[in-house]
């Protein structure tokens, strides 16, 4: 099913697709695992003004991947209280695609101290506002030691203060020249084994340049820091043809 079937069924079914979207709004969606096609208006920016409801960035998932799509609902209002949706809405329209910040998912060894560094990034996934959302674990085999053991990014092309971890980075005192010079940002999880820079939910900011992965903690044993603490880089083994 194209995802033009998918936006021909959204306005057909509309009284459903609106339920959706007030109940999305006060937060008590609970996205689930789907076939495609399908909608993770989970993931939407909803907003309201007046008598319109606006979904951003909406994800639609096909077989083929993931389309992004803005979505405008006005309504009427009867004297009697009653909403009906205004003439010539909803309305939608495709959404520019996020940015992946030359990210890509696959495996990757580590530095040639230590060849049994390895990991497997996954990615990219979707999240609030239109970021894509990245993750790392080591791979099947791979050393103790490798660092960092599991960490999870976002790549947003927006201003910092709309990032996810903003209230972090804001509290770590990064600068916005700092911040544009990483394609993502994110934390490290739990960790096999510890060392400074190298600990459980670690700042890193994540950066990609073809087959190089380079990942750069901000923290600290105090916490979050506003200058580079280590840096690891990973080198991609499985390149595309």
């Amino acid at each position: 099913m194209s995802v033009l079937r998918v936006y021909v069924n959204v306005r057909r079914g509309f009284a459903r697709f609106a339920t959706i979207l007030i109940v999305l709004a006060v937060g008590a969606a609970v996205g689930q695992a789907q076939t495609p096609p399908y909608g993770e208006f989970q993931y939407a920016t909803l907003t309201g003004s007046g008598n319109t409801i606006t979904a951003t960035m909406l994800p639609v998932v096909t077989s083929t991947g993931i389309s992004y799509f803005n979505v405008v609902v006005e309504f009427d209002v009867a004297a009697n209280g009653t909403l009906t949706v205004a003439p010539g809405y909803p309305t939608v329209a495709k959404a520019p695609r996020p940015l992946i910040g030359n990210f890509l998912a696959g495996s990757y060894v580590g530095p040639a101290t230590d060849s049994s560094y390895d990991i497997t990034v996954a990615g990219p996934g979707v999240t609030t506002g239109g970021a894509t959302e990245w993750s790392l674990a080591t791979a099947t085999g791979a050393s103790c030691s490798t660092t960092p053991t599991s960490a999870t990014w976002y790549v947003f092309g927006g201003a910092m203060k709309s990032h996810p971890l903003y209230t972090r980075l804001k509290a770590a005192g990064i600068t916005t020249a700092t911040y544009q010079a990483y394609a993502g940002w994110g934390t490290t999880g739990a960790q096999c084994t510890s060392s400074n820079g190298w600990e459980t939910d670690v700042l890193i900011g994540v950066s990609q340049i073809g087959n190089t992965l380079m990942i750069t903690s901000f923290s600290n044993n105090n916490g979050d820091v506003n200058q580079p603490v280590s840096q690891i880089t990973y080198t991609y083994t499985n390149p595309q043809p």
